[in-house]
């Protein structure tokens, strides 16, 4: 009788083992994984110092309430920023661009202001995948251009950190060799 309950103890503390062993397993691949829920949508991009247009795949903030909206792009193993707004429009015009992150600033030296339509300017341009990590955790709070400043409200960064955080871990995710 005592060897059938020691088996029945052995069989037990096996059957649990396994179990936390499940859901072990189960935890490391939920929280591993790339969390990012948003879908890459496809857009032609235009790379004013190379003068070229390609098909990037990227992320795409919602329109803010005066018609901006931040994209990130990846094409190959470059990253691009772009920026589109409707006020203070400058269309044609090559002066610097300052980025502003919280406390943090990033130029781009004589960058061109593109017209995309009537009513909307935009400016694109490459960054390096480390201000991907200052967007991730700063956003954008406003921007220069031609001394004149456009700022994000508190909402809008928070959506700016939000595609930032997707593309981040989306650039990060490790290959796997075959």
């Amino acid at each position: 009788m005592k060897a059938l309950s020691f088996f029945c103890y052995i069989s037990y503390v096996k059957s649990r083992l396994l179990l936390i062993l499940f859901f072990c397993t189960l935890f490391d691949l939920g929280f591993s994984q790339n969390t990012c829920e948003m879908g890459f949508t496809t857009d032609s991009l235009y790379d004013a110092k190379q003068n070229t247009f390609s098909l990037a795949d990227g992320l795409v903030t919602p329109v803010f309430k005066n018609g901006s909206q931040i994209k990130l792009f990846k094409v190959g193993n470059r990253y691009y920023l772009s920026i589109e707004f409707k006020n203070n429009l400058y269309f044609d015009k090559a002066d610097d661009l300052e980025i502003k992150s919280g406390t943090k600033s990033m130029f781009q030296k004589g960058i061109k202001q593109q017209q995309k339509n009537k009513y909307t300017a935009l400016f694109a341009f490459e960054i390096y995948k480390n201000y991907v990590g200052t967007l991730k955790d700063e956003g954008i709070t406003s921007f220069v251009f031609n001394n004149t400043e456009n700022s994000f409200s508190k909402p809008e960064v928070k959506e700016i950190k939000k595609i930032a955080t997707c593309f981040y871990q989306t650039i990060n995710v490790p290959t796997t060799k075959k």
